[in-house]
């Protein structure tokens, strides 16, 4: 992929509020999947049914987890670090959740201020191979196990990387150029009162729209094989 501050800005339009449901690493180390639910608008016809994508990160050199609870009340803000053993428990946690959000902020390229409130130990690291990767993917989930405010997590992480490509659910490849653009019809149907954004048009999309297969129903879930 042609990698420049264009590209850079226009995958983060097209990540915006799009749905981070789970971070899959190669067993091979040869790249990260970054399981996304987004809202993509072709260029004519109603909303895309199925907004499954899959962000493949190349050559990944390192990924960090962070998990913590947020509390409310008197102990409000973010708690410390629940540890992760390895990545099948992210994958497990992903599948515990009853309820998930949205990534904001329309940055989460080479911006390291995104994690400056991290703590030293993040909840797992996985050192992939020596070599420092030349781009970071920051991404955040705030999240809960069950539907009250006493379950509130966010589940954060980066991934430091080469190249990515984008790919839908059957790992079909889909040009980064009509991924961005997607995205960004979207934000100015959205300004422009589009009807096919309106609450019903969006309603009747999600109605039997596919999700992702659960970790557990994944055939041989290996791990990542360590350097």
């Amino acid at each position: 992929m042609a990698w420049n501050e264009a590209t850079r800005e226009g995958l983060e339009v097209a990540l915006n509020e799009s749905d981070v449901v789970g971070v899959r690493l190669d067993p091979t180390g040869a790249y990260v999947d970054v399981l996304l639910h987004v809202t993509a608008l072709p260029e004519s016809g109603p909303l895309a049914t199925d907004g499954r994508r899959i962000m493949r990160l190349t050559e990944p050199a390192e990924v960090r987890f962070l998990l913590r609870r947020d509390g409310v009340g008197e102990e409000a803000g973010y708690q410390p670090a629940i540890p992760l053993a390895d990545e099948t428990a992210v994958e497990e946690f992903f599948d515990s959740l009853a309820w998930g959000g949205s990534i904001y902020g329309w940055r989460f390229f080479d911006l390291p201020e995104l994690t400056s409130d991290w703590p030293e130990t993040p909840s797992l690291r996985i050192a992939v191979r020596a070599d420092r990767g030349t781009h970071t993917f920051y991404w955040f989930n705030e999240c809960g196990v069950e539907r009250d405010e006493g379950t509130a997590f966010c589940i954060e992480g980066t991934v430091t990387f080469e190249d990515l490509v984008v790919l839908d659910a059957e790992a079909r490849e889909i040009p980064v150029e009509r991924f961005i653009a997607d995205g960004f019809r979207q934000w100015d149907a959205l300004g422009a009162q589009d009807e096919r954004l309106s609450v019903e048009a969006q309603r009747e999309s999600q109605d039997g729209s596919p999700k992702w297969r659960k970790w557990a129903e994944v055939t041989d879930p290996r791990r990542v094989r360590r350097p």
